[in-house]
């Protein structure tokens, strides 16, 4: 975000509204994820009983509580506070304020949600893929919603693109709904390759070129 942040700012655009356009896209990108999940939820409900088990309800209400003493610790500082007050605040409103701005076009509107939407279809199709090259035997729905929890818990992983989370939660998902264990590895480690591996070069040499360029 703030690579991107910076890009549109080195190309002229004001800093607030380039900080408000990003925000925007993350917005975008939370809500459509949070749409699909539900859809996918929804269309393969019957055959998620085994693939994701809630842990008991004392236990949920351990997690929150851990959380919610987390949250009191860090707005209990004074730079957690400020965060919270300034540069948190100021992004979330600007999103917003950008938002109602997108909906009053609806062409606007259907660009942001359509673009946020095929960048998570696209990458939902790759482990579709993956999984069918290695034998499938799961339905579309099933994969779907297996993709888009994952992706939520890796999202809150500390780790770079979410790695070692979304691997173990996308194998535990796929053998979940029935896939094998050793081709639920295989598909899952195809995916990873093609979609996170694979980018690590010509990301790099892009980077480079940015930074030559001075755009970033």
């Amino acid at each position: 975000m703030a690579l991107n942040a910076r890009y549109l700012q080195k190309s002229g655009v004001d800093p607030a509204a380039g900080v408000a356009a990003v925000g925007l896209s993350a917005l975008a990108g939370a809500i459509v994820h949070v749409i699909l999940l539900v859809v996918f939820f929804v269309l393969a409900s019957r055959n998620l009983a085994h693939a994701f088990k809630l842990p008991p309800a004392s236990k949920l209400l351990l997690i929150l509580a851990v959380v919610a003493a987390l949250i009191g610790i860090v707005l209990a500082t004074r730079r957690g506070r400020r965060f919270v007050t300034t540069r948190l605040k100021k992004v979330l409103r600007s999103a917003f304020g950008s938002l109602r701005q997108v909906a009053a076009s609806p062409a606007k509107l259907i660009l942001l949600v359509g673009g946020s939407a095929l960048v998570t279809l696209a990458y939902f199709g790759g482990l579709a893929a993956s999984v069918q090259a290695f034998g499938g035997g799961i339905g579309i729905a099933e994969i779907g919603a297996v993709y888009m929890a994952a992706s939520a818990i890796a999202a809150a992983s500390p780790t770079p693109g979410g790695l070692g989370a979304i691997e173990a939660a996308l194998v535990a998902g796929l053998t979940g709904v029935g896939l094998g264990s050793g081709p639920a590895v295989s598909a899952v480690l195809t995916y990873r390759l093609a979609t996170y591996w694979l980018p690590v070069a010509p990301g790099w040499i892009a980077l480079h070129v940015l930074q030559r360029r001075d755009y970033v």
